[in-house]
């Protein structure tokens, strides 16, 4: 059978491929061709950006999208932003208002978008080349999938970039319970289906700050599916002059607003809801860390009081808790962790009021700081300086507080941390040949943290380590000792 070819792309067929597209009035006459309807709408609010706004515009039109429509809501800048934008009136739809806010105004463009995918733009960041055809194809493909979300690179003010952002390692899931814990949210990194968007209604107004984590708990509870699209197609600038950063009273106020909206809607489902403390605790201590990212430290330990309320823990284990997200936070924005050695006399209060207890508290929490940070970290060099340089602590202090991070770390340690750790502390007289028994405790206490995580790589090596070691009678009351303690740390963190 002979199966019909397409025609050439001839002159002739050229022409009446445009035929096709004319359109004509109620009296016969010729209009101007159809235009096509948009396939992607760029939603761009801007309040007082004029330094920025152009390099935003400039990122969209570098895609080389076909059927692009970008709409910028002047949120009643005061600087010469109008100026800048005059520039490209040929190019994009404006719409003015009076200041009312980004969801306010992101609300605005909204309604007025039109094509199947929307994505927003703040005007201080800029998209990398070829956002709009890699995510385009992923939502082409999957016509069940509400989003597709992605990497993002931050930047300085000038725009030199100082951190890649993989956030699919620590949230591999984009589901409800991930938007609630990890909140990964950058809506600059995303592309949507704007039938989404419509259907949840678009952004809170009431919510000045927060309002992309809202959309997207919203969207989740709609039944709306998100995908990871393993790249960064995003460059977020921090400068001193952005809201989240001039406002930090105010990231508090709305950050919480958003949990409490959330928990008052009924369609929470109540596996959800019963993490609802734990939830709570995380974000309360996150906006403590962000108060004191941003140089507000006397806020960020008032807000450290609020989020003792929340705890589960005793109060020893929260200050370490607090201390050891205090320092990932830090390191993840790219900021040295040394830097939280500031934030010691915060987490003092969250002791017990007990003087000596406050003491030991202390230098529990510098000593973590100053030593076992490195050794967590498998390519600082100066673990063993450090450890050589650190207090001297008696081999059952030092044995109990290592036993202590090792049961109360965020992750259960690599082996070779433990692996390391002893060496060094041998090579450096910490602790003498004849009280190798005392290895046999960290690897057993490395073992139940494992086992209780479930890494069974880790938990089956640690177990090895402390058969290489060997049951000596002497280990017998620390492995008890420390059994004890790792069944009441789980216990409490239930």
């Amino acid at each position: 059978m002979i199966r019909p070819q397409p025609c050439p792309s001839t002159p002739f067929s050229n022409h009446f491929a445009a035929f096709c597209n004319m359109a004509y009035d109620s009296e016969g006459r010729l209009n101007s061709p159809r235009p096509s309807r948009p396939r992607i709408s760029v939603v761009i609010p801007v309040f007082n950006n004029a330094a920025y706004i152009e390099q935003a515009l400039q990122s969209v039109f570098d895609q080389n999208a076909d059927r692009t429509e970008i709409i910028v809501v002047d949120d009643g800048s005061t600087d010469g932003t109008a100026e800048v934008l005059a520039k490209f009136s040929d190019r994009i739809q404006l719409i003015r208002q009076s200041n009312s806010g980004s969801a306010a105004a992101r609300n605005a463009g909204l309604r007025e978008t039109t094509g199947d995918y929307v994505a927003f733009l703040d005007a201080d960041d800029w998209f990398l080349p070829g956002k709009f055809s890699q995510q385009t194809e992923i939502l082409d493909a999957n016509p069940d999938l509400g989003a597709v979300h992605s990497g993002w690179k931050i930047t300085d003010a000038e725009g030199t970039v100082t951190k890649v952002v993989e956030p699919w390692i620590d949230a591999p899931k984009l589901d409800l319970n991930t938007w609630l814990v990890h909140k990964p949210a950058k809506l600059g990194a995303m592309l949507f289906r704007r039938e989404w968007l419509q259907k949840v209604g678009g952004f809170d107004p009431e919510l000045r700050q927060s309002q992309d984590v809202d959309l997207l708990l919203r969207l989740s509870l709609a039944g709306c599916t998100f995908q990871w699209q393993k790249a960064a197609t995003l460059c977020y600038r921090r400068h001193p002059f952005s809201t989240i950063r001039r406002n930090g009273s105010g990231q508090v106020k709305y950050a919480t607003m958003v949990l409490d909206k959330f928990y008052s809607n009924p369609s929470v489902p109540s596996s959800i809801r019963r993490n609802e403390r734990s939830v709570r605790y995380y974000s309360s201590m996150w906006l403590a860390w962000h108060l004191f990212h941003i140089g507000n430290a006397d806020a960020a330990a008032q807000q450290l009081q609020r989020t003792q309320s929340y705890s589960k823990n005793d109060r020893r284990h929260t200050a370490h808790d607090c201390l050891y997200h205090f320092a990932s936070w830090t390191e993840a924005a790219g900021s040295d962790p040394e830097d939280v050695h500031q934030m010691i006399g915060a987490f003092e209060t969250l002791g017990d009021g007990d003087l000596s207890a406050s003491n030991k508290l202390t230098t529990s929490l510098q000593w973590w700081l100053s030593v076992w940070r490195h050794y967590l970290s498998e390519k600082s060099p100066n673990a063993e300086s450090q450890l050589k340089h650190s207090p001297p602590l008696d081999p059952d202090q030092l044995l109990e507080q290592v036993s202590f991070y090792l049961r109360t770390g965020l992750v259960p340690a690599p082996v070779q941390t433990v692996d390391r750790f002893w060496n060094d502390a041998m090579s450096t007289g910490r602790f003498q040949s004849t009280e190798q028994h005392r290895a046999t405790e960290l690897y057993m206490t490395l073992f139940g943290r494992a086992l209780y995580s479930g890494d069974w790589q880790i938990a089956s090596r640690a177990l090895l380590q402390t058969m290489r070691f060997g049951w000596h009678p002497k280990a017998w009351p620390g492995i008890v000792r420390t059994t004890r303690s790792l069944l009441m740390e789980l216990k409490n963190s239930k």
